[in-house]
């Protein structure tokens, strides 16, 4: 038998790129053939390819050396440049807002200095032409002069604080004031001393008021109030009342809601032209607690805070009910409950201003 011509036959592969001329070398790295004139094309394209590849490689080499010499001026960089400039004149301005309104507090705390001494002169001239004096009024003009030195003296203590929090890439900044508030009248059995600074109830359970000294007219005004002893929860209620509300008229309303002490109240339509407002705490006071007045005439607010236990609460006034200026007053039940207004109390006519321009830009947290 004759071999199969056909199968001895070996079948040609022809080149990729013409598909005419048979394909001498196949590529290792496209897999494809080519003929002997295509190998050569094949070859300088992929020459080509690396001059290119190599050419980009250097570009790009070339592109970060100029940002490495030009790094400043990176359009981000020119944006963190007008953040700075704009946060710079924000704390300028925060600290002129701080220096005026220092300013303005020292000059406010001289005045009623001086408002008081005034009247204190006047007494003691009056009782010196008349020859109207003993022992007793001695005592109490010396304690008077005595109070009013110390309250001028600390003005001398006034500094600056900033806020907590750990988060903000600048801190607020806010003057601590002076206060001269103190305890004034009382309705019921309540008793001032200590230059009108501590308020002791008497010895039997009744219910009484005794009110502050200042008014206050626009701003905000932090006061603090030391409970020297407090024998039940609930005996104590903080609040705010308009110029010339009758204490009698508050105490009169305790004495007819006594079981609805121990709720957050807000009484602004007693009686005709005598409006108050009043906020109460029912948690578990103990000896020594500092609780916090805060009164917000610019917002119409009033918050009561034990520094202890951080429990706060919130009353909004209706300033047409409860017209200003306000003036603050406690009430207390208990026998022999005793409250003392802190000699660090803090009162400020412009306290927010500043802390709310640092709030606009600088307060940005870091993540």
């Amino acid at each position: 038998m004759y071999p199969n011509v056909a199968s001895t036959i070996r079948k040609k592969q022809l080149c990729s790129k013409c598909n005419k001329a048979a394909g001498i070398l196949n590529c290792y790295g496209c897999g494809k053939d080519f003929c002997y004139r295509h190998v050569t094309e094949h070859r300088q394209q992929l020459n080509k390819e690396m001059d290119n590849l190599a050419t980009k490689h250097d570009e790009f080499q070339q592109a970060i050396a100029d940002q490495e010499k030009q790094s400043n001026s990176h359009p981000l960089i020119q944006n963190i440049n007008q953040w700075e400039q704009e946060s710079i004149n924000k704390i300028r301005q925060a600290a002129e807002n701080a220096r005026k309104e220092l300013v303005a507090t020292l000059a406010t705390h001289r005045t009623t200095v001086k408002e008081d001494l005034t009247r204190l002169i006047t007494e003691l001239s009056k009782a010196r032409n008349e020859d109207d004096y003993v022992e007793t009024d001695l005592k109490e003009w010396t304690e008077k002069l005595n109070s009013l030195q110390k309250d001028l003296n600390a003005a001398q203590a006034i500094d600056f604080g900033e806020s907590e929090n750990e988060n903000a890439l600048i801190s607020k900044i806010f003057i601590n004031g002076v206060s001269t508030d103190v305890f004034q009248h009382t309705c019921g059995n309540i008793q001032i001393f200590d230059t009108g600074r501590l308020a002791v109830h008497g010895q039997s359970n009744h219910h009484a008021v005794v009110c502050g000294k200042r008014l206050y007219s626009s701003g905000q005004h932090r006061l603090r109030f030391k409970i020297d002893q407090c024998n039940y929860v609930g005996d104590l209620t903080c609040g705010i009342s308009s110029k010339d509300t009758p204490l009698e008229s508050i105490q009169r309303f305790f004495m007819n809601n006594k079981h609805n002490r121990f709720r957050n109240m807000s009484l602004t339509n007693l009686y005709q032209n005598e409006r108050f407002n009043s906020i109460h705490l029912n948690n578990n006071w103990q000896q020594n607690d500092i609780l916090e007045l805060f009164i917000d005439c610019d917002q119409k607010m009033i918050y009561l805070n034990n520094e202890r236990t951080q429990q706060e609460e919130k009353l909004p006034i209706d300033s047409k009910k409860c017209a200003l200026p306000w003036q603050f007053f406690v009430t207390m039940f208990y026998a022999n409950s005793r409250v003392r207004i802190c000699e660090e109390t803090v009162s400020t006519t412009t306290k927010g201003q500043l802390g709310c321009c640092m709030d606009d830009w600088l307060t940005t947290t870091i993540d």
